[in-house]
């Protein structure tokens, strides 16, 4: 208190200007209209950015729930439409969505992985695909009760099967281990149509995906003469850097289509 009193007296002058200017200030807005005008329309400039500001930081605070509720949007209702889709071919294999969050993830060794926020619990298992906005992202690799990893498609051993969307010539996509933002797609045969620009999608052959999922466009085709096959590059059309949300696809008939599959590949023909 003594410090107080010390301090009030050592800047009394100060402290009394100060005073004297803020009545003066108070008496000339009071008896103006213009002035009062000017200051009023000016705190509620000052106010209105004050609660722009304040909304601005609101909103980026919960950015991130409101993207989580979009992903669990979207998962139901990419359900709903495969579920009551009316053409023949969609009907044959409808997939269940369940929304997953990546908790970690790598773009730059030569075998990556992922993992994810959902696991048994969830209904989540061995062999399924996970896929982003618009794209394929990997392959459930292990799960426990509550979280799963994931073989991304950065990895050597990944490989998709893909079709040319413009012609439904199939092929394989691999990953050469160089650049996160791109893949090889291999096995279409040379006399093959294609050209740079060209979109590439999933086939939907293994159940592990959805059929027209897009997965990139061929940026570059390095095929020779005499190649049987085309050697061509895609670039993916997504960032799987800086994917944050993902989706887990269940088909509906894929233990039907692999058991009926695995019987005829061992059984024997007799006469």
């Amino acid at each position: 208190m003594r410090n107080l009193l010390d301090l009030i007296n050592k800047n009394n002058h100060l402290i009394l200007f100060i005073i004297l200017e803020v009545l003066a200030f108070s008496l000339i807005i009071q008896n103006n209209n213009f002035q009062r005008s000017a200051v009023i329309n000016s705190t509620n400039g000052i106010t209105s950015s004050g609660f722009k500001l304040a909304s601005n930081v609101k909103d980026y605070l919960t950015l991130k729930s409101t993207n989580e509720l979009l992903f669990q949007e979207n998962a139901k209702l990419r359900s709903l439409i495969s579920l009551h889709q009316t053409d023949s071919i969609s009907t044959a294999n409808p997939f269940y969505f369940t929304p997953a969050r990546i908790i970690n993830n790598s773009v730059a060794k030569a075998n990556n992985y992922l993992t994810l926020d959902k696991g048994k619990v969830d209904g989540v298992k061995k062999g399924m695909g996970v896929i982003g906005d618009n794209m394929i992202v990997g392959i459930i690799r292990e799960t426990s009760d509550h979280f799963s990893t994931v073989i991304s498609i950065l990895h050597s051993k990944s490989k998709v099967s893909i079709v040319v969307k413009k012609n439904n010539h199939f092929g394989s996509l691999e990953w050469d281990g160089k650049s996160y933002k791109r893949a090889k797609i291999k096995d279409i045969p040379s006399h093959v149509d294609l050209q740079i620009g060209d979109t590439i999608t999933t086939s939907g052959f293994s159940y592990i995906f959805p059929s027209n999922l897009s997965i990139g466009t061929i940026y570059e085709i390095t095929t020779e003469s005499d190649d049987k096959f085309h050697d061509a590059n895609i670039q993916f059309i997504e960032n799987l850097k800086e994917i944050k949300f993902v989706t887990i696809c269940q088909s509906m008939n894929r233990f039907e289509k692999d058991s009926l599959e695995q019987q005829t590949n061992n059984g024997a023909i007799s006469n």
